[in-house]
């Protein structure tokens, strides 16, 4: 079986190791999407265990066609018969990018009369459409006269964990936050703190990653046990295989923030996810925070369109500023879609990546406070590796 997972612009990478640690095989990295190899099995596993995957869709077919008459022709001669039932149901999902087909909703139109009129013609009536719940939802995607036909095995998109009940403004997506932990080479080995934590989501994702506890729920509605060849069987195997990987326990993981209603929607969602035995909140401005030493820092500094230019600069400078003053011996992550501020942190990114957070182009970037001087820093590093010095 070929399958194709969804991701985020920026992510790819990310989950292409994460599908290799699962089994993936001829592993493809796409535009955000990565391509695949693998059996039921594999796709039982890359909708329960993918942090940043946000669908998982099963290869069908790939052809090319000149026109409308020869795509409804090309859809109607597949056997849907033997994928769902008359009194199943179906949806059509569409993405077009091409000079010949230039609207995604007359695309599934066709798509649907296609397949409709194979069961009218032989069965005499046709199953419904349902766009909300459908028994199967076929995905088309054409990129100019080639058109590629998949299952969404996933159904809700698979960054929907389930845990996320009060937001506050601009909420970062759930397989955004576990694509920033996993970029930080963070897996629990030290305490981790975001600072101005919002709903909480990065922190959820950070404590579920630190116990090996899957993304997403074993009860989740996947569209896949809607299908003529589920194995529940199989699939409990996989379930229990993942539970009996779950830690008891990880390092200190720790949030804050100053307004009263995100410290409040965050302890009710770390509750939600049954987390709140290894994620502590409190309400406190990072700015008077009494600082660590030996810790990741990771958090998505809040962005106030009424702020003007120079204040948001000032903002995260200040933010640099408290960094050095607090925190040495860490590593900060931030992740800022406003360009001219994150460079006036005052602090030189150690890395940084391009991401998208939403619609907004980002920096994710990491900046080390050194114990002492950079310049001791590396003399230490040269003593503890005289190869170096060749």
């Amino acid at each position: 079986m070929k399958f194709i997972a969804k991701t985020l612009e920026g992510l790819e990478d990310i989950l292409a190791t994460e599908l290799t640690n699962i089994g993936a095989e001829d592993v493809v990295v796409l535009k955000r999407a990565v391509a695949y190899s693998g059996n039921a099995l594999l796709m039982y596993k890359s909708n329960l265990l993918l942090r940043t995957c946000l669908k998982v869709l099963v290869f069908m077919k790939e052809f090319e066609v000149k026109d409308e008459t020869d795509l409804y022709n090309e859809i109607k001669k597949i056997a849907w018969e033997e994928y769902f039932d008359l009194n199943d149901t179906f949806a059509i999902d569409s993405v077009v990018n091409s000079e010949k087909f230039r609207h995604s909703n007359f695309v599934a139109l066709k798509v649907k009369d296609a397949v409709a009129d194979r069961f009218r013609e032989k069965y005499g009536e046709r199953p419904n459409v349902n766009t909300t719940d459908p028994t199967l939802k076929i995905n088309v995607h054409i990129r100019e006269n080639t058109v590629t036909l998949s299952l969404d095995s996933s159904g809700q998109s698979l960054h929907m964990r389930g845990y996320r009940k009060h937001m506050v403004d601009a909420p970062i997506n759930e397989v955004l936050a576990a694509g920033l932990i996993l970029l930080s080479g963070w897996t629990g080995e030290r305490p981790l703190i975001d600072p101005m934590c919002g709903s909480a989501t990065i922190l959820c994702e950070a404590a579920k990653i630190a116990l090996d506890m899957p993304p997403n729920a074993p009860d989740r509605e996947y569209a896949f046990k809607k299908w003529k060849t589920y194995d529940a069987d199989l699939w409990e195997m996989v379930c229990d295989e993942a539970q009996a990987q779950i830690k008891q326990s990880c390092p200190s993981i720790k949030g804050y923030d100053i307004n009263q209603k995100a410290v409040t929607a965050s302890i009710e969602n770390i509750k939600f996810a049954g987390l709140e035995s290894f994620i502590s909140i409190e309400k406190e401005d990072f700015f008077y925070l009494e600082g660590s030493t030996d810790t990741t820092l990771i958090f998505n500094p809040p962005y106030d369109g009424r702020l003007k230019e120079d204040d948001v600069v000032e903002f995260y400078r200040f933010i640099g500023d408290k960094l050095k003053q607090s925190f040495k011996g860490c590593s900060a992550w931030i992740i800022s879609g406003h360009m001219t501020a994150i460079k006036n942190v005052g602090l030189r990114p150690s890395s940084k990546k391009s991401l998208l957070n939403g619609s907004i182009p980002s920096l994710y970037c990491r900046f080390d406070m050194y114990d002492g001087s950079k310049k001791a820093k590396w003399q230490h590093l040269q003593e503890q590796n005289p190869e170096t010095n060749a």
